[in-house]
């Protein structure tokens, strides 16, 4: 009799230790993606999209961009003839996801003649649309008065401008962009200027 519940106590022993062990394991049936080198262990992280976060809440954006005058970007030099500087920037804020207001100023100058200088300033408002990871849509609409002074005499205009560039995002926080723009005269002269226009910018 003693034989047989000890030789049963020794049948137990390895059942009782694998059941130990399968608790502690934890490649059981538990987690059994734990500790086996399977992918779903340490899954890699996403990489950010560049696209990522533009448009946000309380967001700024910097840009430069051509211009209908001039259609450069800071300098160009007609040969013959006389060079020209512009700068003409534009800073908006994300007022709420994906709807901006801005602010855009601008100078050029070129010692042509007498010299002509051109100043203008105006306010803006737009929409972003994201498309994919690098590309989006980035309209926008604002006024804007301009001040001209050529050989000692100046003039003056207002402008309805509408520009609707298609941003390709290089890396986050960076972009560049090509689209058409639109310029209404409404004061100071009459006509319209079609083009497409180049912009460079940032955001942070």
């Amino acid at each position: 009799m003693r034989r047989s519940i000890l030789a049963c106590l020794l049948l137990a022993l390895p059942s009782t230790a694998n059941a130990a062990r399968g608790a502690d394991d934890p490649s059981t049936e538990d987690a059994p993606f734990v500790g086996r080198g399977n992918k779903a262990e340490a899954p890699a992280p996403f990489a950010a999209s560049p696209s990522a976060g533009f448009g946000a809440i309380g967001q700024w954006a910097l840009s430069f961009r051509t211009t209908g005058d001039g259609g450069f970007l800071f300098f160009h030099k007609n040969s013959p003839g006389d060079w020209t500087l512009g700068l003409h920037p534009a800073i908006d804020y994300f007022i709420t996801g994906n709807v901006s207001v801005g602010g855009v100023v601008g100078v050029s100058y070129s010692p042509a003649g007498a010299g002509t200088t051109d100043l203008d300033i105006g306010g803006r408002a737009g929409f972003n649309l994201t498309i994919n990871d690098n590309l989006g849509l980035w309209p926008n609409a604002g006024l804007s008065a301009h001040y001209n002074n050529t050989m000692h005499e100046s003039t003056k205009r207002t402008e309805l401008n509408v520009f609707a560039p298609f941003l390709y995002h290089l890396v986050p926080h960076l972009f560049v962009g090509l689209g058409p723009s639109f310029t209404l005269q409404l004061s100071g002269g009459s006509g319209k200027v079609y083009g497409v226009d180049f912009v460079l910018g940032g955001w942070l």
